[in-house]
């Protein structure tokens, strides 16, 4: 099996670019990756090789603004990228999915299968940034977070970037993520969680992670720390891997059933 190429409108402005390998029967797994990265980093190339050597219909794209989709980063807001990644699991439906996220994407995931339709069948949150733009823009000296609600857009460092390298990010940004809380109160999920996070992660700390599963509604949820694991998780890799297997082997068996 192997990947082919695609790519969607999915708002004005967005085209959103990515690859896919479809079985054509169920499930199908789906990676969603994290702020300021893409699809084709070393865990989501690790999944999609796993995926296609188990014959697994697998999909990975680039958020807007990110990697070889389109629009203008400091435009974007958590709710448009939301559209997009709906917009991208609906082209399969109704087969039940798996979401893989990590960072930004995790957060995604939670989203999707808390408040939308899609049968979501599994999830796996590798360092997921649970409410990182509000919470970043609060730890925030005040005379920049003053700055930045004032001329609307601010500059960062980007920590994955090359030296120097830096970003626009607009505060309409955080106003937006404010809508999307998933720590002030438990959330409900209609399918097995994994949550992966390291303990000695420098961006997300692992309380985020310990936080939201105590308070999480699931059939199902654990949470593996990964003994000096950083925000990459890159040495967790089989580890992610097994927790797809396992998810994938409850969500084909309960489609099996269904069918």
């Amino acid at each position: 099996m192997h990947e082919s190429a695609f790519s969607l409108t999915t708002r004005p402005g967005v085209l959103i670019r990515g690859w896919m390998a479809d079985t054509g029967n169920s499930p199908v797994g789906l990676f969603l990756h994290g702020f300021r990265s893409h699809c084709a980093g070393e865990k989501a190339l690790a999944l999609t090789t796993h995926a296609l050597a188990r014959g697994y219909s697998w999909v990975r794209f680039d958020l807007a603004a990110h990697g070889a989709s389109t629009g203008v980063f400091a435009q974007q807001t958590l709710s448009g990228w939301l559209e997009d990644s709906l917009s991208v699991a609906r082209l399969f439906a109704p087969r039940p999915l798996i979401l893989v996220g990590s960072s930004l994407g995790a957060w995604l995931a939670v989203l999707m299968a808390r408040g939308s339709d899609l049968p979501v069948a599994g999830l796996v949150l590798l360092a997921p940034a649970l409410n990182f733009l509000q919470r970043s823009a609060a730890s925030l000296p005040h005379d920049r977070l003053a700055r930045w609600q004032g001329a609307g857009r601010c500059l960062f460092p980007d920590p994955y970037g090359p030296p120097g390298t830096v970003y626009e990010l607009d505060y309409g940004l955080v106003l937006d993520a404010a809508t999307h809380d998933v720590l002030s109160s438990p959330v409900t999920l209609p399918c097995p969680l994994s949550v992966i996070h390291g303990d000695h992660d420098e961006l997300v700390p692992l309380s985020v992670s310990e936080d939201f599963v105590s308070r999480v509604r699931a059939p199902v949820k654990r949470l593996t720390v990964v003994p000096d694991g950083d925000h990459r998780l890159t040495g967790a890799i089989p580890l992610i891997l097994a927790e797809v297997d396992a998810l994938w082997t409850s969500a084909a068996g309960g489609a099996g059933a269904r069918a």
